[in-house]
């Protein structure tokens, strides 16, 4: 079948090898991500739109099921509200739906390159490796703005999500603190027909999610929605 699998903000194609290992499908680098550079309007989903579109005409499909890790996700559920007849299904994992300013305070504090360079090292090194030594601090940049623009003006309204027709499972770990599994419910409620999974014991990072759980919930999944 085809399975696009999509990445979280900072991450790569890389960060989801394990679950393609697992599950088959094709990982791409959404824009100004890994080797891809930064345009010069900045990360926005409009582009990871675009890049899922190249995505499909590459590998020849006609219809494919998506897979999106937080960031991805929110990529995965916009995709599906403008093209309800090519995805087949989608399924996120730690997206965050709802924003407050306190939340995103939060989360701009945690994406300041100098901070992370001096904090946590191992961390900023890991960006590096991803998205190479001289332009891991501008994709941080770019992600803090454009999360600050989403946080602002979401582009998953209510109106939006109702155009989504396919079986939808909304997945975040029961000790996620940016994907808060109340806030996920929530906003699940609002995606006709969504099933929600909470995995136990998970925080957010997608390495520490339990892929002896969490892939034979995903093949259940597409077994009955098809």
């Amino acid at each position: 079948m085809g399975l696009l699998l999509l990445h979280g903000a900072l991450g790569s194609a890389a960060q989801l090898s394990v679950l393609q290992e697992r599950l088959g499908g094709v990982t791409i680098d959404l824009s100004g991500h890994g080797n891809r550079s930064i345009p010069q309007h900045g990360i926005r989903f409009e582009d990871f739109i675009t890049d899922i579109d190249a995505a499909f005409a590459a590998n020849g499909w006609q219809q494919a099921d998506l897979f999106g890790y937080s960031m991805g996700g929110y990529a995965a559920m916009l995709c599906a509200s403008r093209h309800p007849t090519r995805v087949r299904s989608v399924v996120t994992l730690g997206t965050k739906y709802l924003w407050t300013e306190e939340a995103l305070e939060k989360e701009l504090r945690m994406l300041n390159p100098e901070v992370i360079a001096m904090k946590v090292p191992a961390f900023a090194q890991a960006l590096a490796d991803a998205h190479g030594v001289e332009r891991w601090k501008d994709v941080v940049r770019a992600i803090a703005k454009s999360m600050s623009d989403l946080a602002r003006q979401p582009l998953l309204t209510s109106e939006v999500t109702a155009r989504i027709q396919c079986p939808v499972l909304i997945c975040v770990g029961e000790k996620d603190t940016t994907a808060l599994p109340q806030d996920t419910q929530r906003f699940a409620r609002g995606v006709k027909g969504a099933e929600v999974l909470i995995l136990p014991n998970t925080p957010h990072p997608f390495d520490k999610v339990d892929l002896d759980f969490f892939v034979p919930r995903l093949r259940e999944f597409w077994a009955r929605s098809r």
